[in-house]
């Protein structure tokens, strides 16, 4: 990559790091380690951000001792900015990415359309638990997610939306933007399983990302994992493209594979 391209990455994951604040977060030598109890790797991960001073291997196990001791699964988010020697010593200690995400980035909004017939649009400034219960259902999740939510998006501080569309008077779609120094972020997008297929998705992106083109951010990111075709799909066809991608290491799913000391 070049110095333009670790620009970017870097401006798009500082407002990452903001629109999905972690309960505890630590500074060290280069790293941001972030603890949140748990709910989401995002905000549960260990990510390499400016070259560091001090031995890999040294950094490595204090970032394994800091999760263990928060009774955390130790995770490294592997972003374009980890060094070769950061990836050589996950690799020897038998650490596996997995999970790949990319981060799709859209320098302007399309041409907004209106909502499909039937669907209106509520847009609303905190959190609230009209949009979480219907959310966490679409999600499939259940109420430890909803709890660890809870104390994690009043968190955020640039300003943001919570996002529903309702289809025929019941809640069927929901997101969250947060927008920051022009950009909008996009967050967890999710239509309900029983209205899938009905351009929904489409119509939540765009009631998002409206919201951040009024607020003065027209340029949109958002994450989505690789093995999600169906969204990459969607973005692209919306004119976003995937700048870069990022895997988690979980060092729980590797713990027979590595030496010991």
């Amino acid at each position: 990559m070049s110095c333009a391209d670790h620009d970017l990455v870097r401006a798009l994951e500082e407002r990452c790091f903001n629109a999905w604040p972690a309960l505890r977060t630590l500074l060290v030598d280069g790293w941001v380690l972030r603890l949140s109890d748990g709910h989401t790797r995002r905000a549960n991960s260990a990510t390499p951000f400016h070259a560091s001073l001090r031995p890999v291997g040294e950094t490595l196990d204090m970032v394994e001792a800091t999760f263990r001791g928060a009774g955390l699964a130790p995770v490294v988010r592997v972003t374009p900015l980890a060094s070769d020697a950061i990836r050589a010593e996950l690799a020897r200690r038998g650490w596996v990415e997995d999970d790949p995400t990319g981060v799709f980035v859209a320098d302007q909004p399309p041409p907004f359309g209106a909502l499909p017939g039937g669907v209106s649009a509520r847009l609303d400034a905190a959190l609230s638990e009209d949009w979480l219960g219907p959310a966490m259902v679409a999600y499939g999740q259940g109420e430890s997610a909803a709890r660890a939510l809870r104390r994690t998006l009043p968190l955020i501080v640039p300003p943001h939306v919570y996002a529903t569309l309702t289809l025929d008077g019941a809640p069927v779609a929901f997101g969250l933007a947060v927008a920051e120094r022009g950009m909008v972020g996009l967050y967890d997008l999710v239509v309900d399983p029983s209205a899938r297929r009905l351009g929904l998705g489409r119509a939540l992106v765009e009631t998002l990302w409206r919201w951040g083109a009024e607020q003065g951010a027209g340029r949109a990111y958002l994450q989505v994992r690789v093995a999600n075709p169906a969204a990459r799909a969607l973005y692209a066809g919306m004119g976003m493209a995937e700048v870069y991608r990022y895997s988690q290491l979980d060092a729980s799913k590797n713990l027979a594979k590595r030496p010991r000391f």
